[in-house]
């Protein structure tokens, strides 16, 4: 195997171990709607929903904090983050442009 070639694999690699932190944090987004119900159904129930709350919460941060650490192994800089927000969609480096 070539260099060039191992070090396109290795770079597939990573983009890969990138966009799964990204499906990570979609998955907890989407279920929010069970999370609702969730609540729904144990506040009408007279049921305490802190512990589910904080539960949610903390999930939803280490999501976010691990997608947000992420780095292009392209150009080091942040993978999904150009400024400030999030971009919570691309497949693509916020930067240079790196395809995952």
């Amino acid at each position: 195997m070539t260099e060039e070639g191992s070090k396109d694999k290795t770079t597939e690699t990573a983009v890969k171990i990138v966009l799964r932190s990204r499906t990570r944090l979609l998955v907890c987004f989407l279920t929010l709607p069970l999370y609702i119900i969730a609540v729904w159904v144990l506040l009408s129930n007279s049921r305490e929903v802190g512990a589910l709350m904080w539960i949610y919460i903390a999930l939803y941060s280490v999501f976010a904090i691990d997608m947000v650490r992420r780095r292009c192994p392209s150009c080091g800089e942040q993978f999904f983050v150009k400024s400030i927000l999030l971009n919570l969609f691309t497949t693509r480096c916020v930067h240079c442009g790196e395809e995952g």
